[in-house]
């Protein structure tokens, strides 16, 4: 008789296309559903990207109203969160392993877990800095407990890991480094479809300069639009092309009105698309203000894009010797990355991928085998 596979709790704000979203999907299209199947407890109540395709591959996605919206901490909320959190648990005694990808809010869920007899308690560090403001005091917070209930610890860089726990689990041998594994083959360069994407786009011989991110403070959009600016003193035919959305979305699209360059600026969306996309830019942006290791400038290397980053950035994220590191501080330097970057030769970095660690057969094998061994 076939057994039935192993059902492993993932636990996450919502599955809408964000970097760790598109990574836990990734792992879960390619692992042996047939051995792991992935459940989500998914916060902020509303259907998301990705929850079609999870139920397609069998997966169930459980509501759990959020402590916050995207803006705002509700602390009235917080004992009826712990209520609906106790129920869930009582009520599903069939998880014995539980990934938390929701790190600061772990201190609630994981003890809660651990006395309802999950045994494999999973935090995963992503990023590598607290929210700001209220949501940020809160954070940290919240920070102190929440390694104190979880069995195995993971992280998405050496910066996330030394960020996140402290150095008695870092030296303890229960923590993991987790690749954002992405799969390669899908991102791979492809000259033909550059063209038709170019084309299907009107960008012409246009320089085009791609962001690809959810709309939030970290992520630094704006500053973009500065960059801009000054490098439209040099030359005039530049495409910005934000892909995404967001709470800050109407806030960036503001100021691209307010300083007059809406004609140089893209606002394409939520896509489902982006391999594409990547192939029609010449260069790859990230602002950000922090991040942990972000899975779009893996994809972008991985399309054979080089990148311009913000160099508050983790060294770790030049895999593959495409990223130029610049300070925010020095917009001329911005912009004379960015022009270089366009000079440069695109290639095809597939066998790179796959050599540095971040294609997503390389990571799923010892996933796969480490939720198997501990359920």
């Amino acid at each position: 008789m076939k057994s039935e596979p192993i059902r492993v709790l993932q636990v996450v704000g919502r599955m809408d296309r964000g970097g760790i979203d598109t990574m836990i999907m990734n792992l879960y299209r390619n692992i042996d559903r047939e051995k792991v199947q992935f459940d989500f407890l998914a916060h902020f109540g509303r259907e998301a990207a990705y929850n079609d395709e999870i139920r397609a591959m069998g997966g169930r996605i459980y509501e759990m109203s959020a402590l916050r919206d995207e803006k705002r901490v509700f602390f009235w909320r917080f004992f009826s969160y712990l209520r609906a959190l106790n129920k869930f648990f009582r009520e599903h005694k069939e998880y014995k392993v539980i990934h938390g990808h929701m790190t600061h809010t772990a201190a609630l869920y994981m003890p809660i877990a651990k006395k309802n007899g999950v045994s494999c308690r999973i935090v995963h560090s992503h990023s590598t800095h607290s929210k700001e403001g209220l949501l940020g005091l809160l954070t940290t917070f919240l920070h102190k407990f929440a390694t104190k209930d979880a069995t195995d610890f993971f992280a998405c860089s050496k910066a996330a890991q030394k960020w996140f726990f402290t150095d008695e689990i870092i030296n303890s041998g229960k923590i993991h480094l987790v690749a954002n594994a992405i799969d390669a083959k899908r991102f791979r360069y492809d000259p033909e479809k550059r063209k038709i994407m170019r084309e299907q786009l009107e960008l012409g011989d246009n320089l085009a300069i791609v962001h690809v991110a959810r709309f939030r403070a970290e992520k630094n959009q704006t500053f973009m639009i500065d960059v801009l600016q000054e490098a439209l003193k040099v030359r005039q035919n530049i495409t910005l092309i934000y892909v995404g959305d967001g709470p800050l979305e109407d806030d960036v699209k503001a100021k691209v009105k307010a300083c007059g360059v809406d004609e140089y600026v893209r606002f394409l969306g939520m896509r489902g698309d982006v391999q594409d996309i990547l192939q029609a830019a010449d260069v790859f942006v990230l602002p950000s203000i922090w991040e942990g290791l972000p899975l779009t400038a893996i994809e972008a290397q991985a399309n054979g894009l080089h990148c311009v980053v913000s160099d508050s950035l983790s060294q770790e994220l030049n895999a593959l010797g495409m990223v130029k590191y610049v300070s925010r501080d020095d917009m001329g330097a911005w912009v004379d990355a960015l022009f270089e970057a366009g000079k440069l030769p695109r290639r095809d970095t597939y066998d790179e991928v796959v050599a540095s660690g971040y294609d997503i057969n390389s990571t799923v094998p010892w996933l796969q085998e480490f939720y198997l061994s501990n359920s």
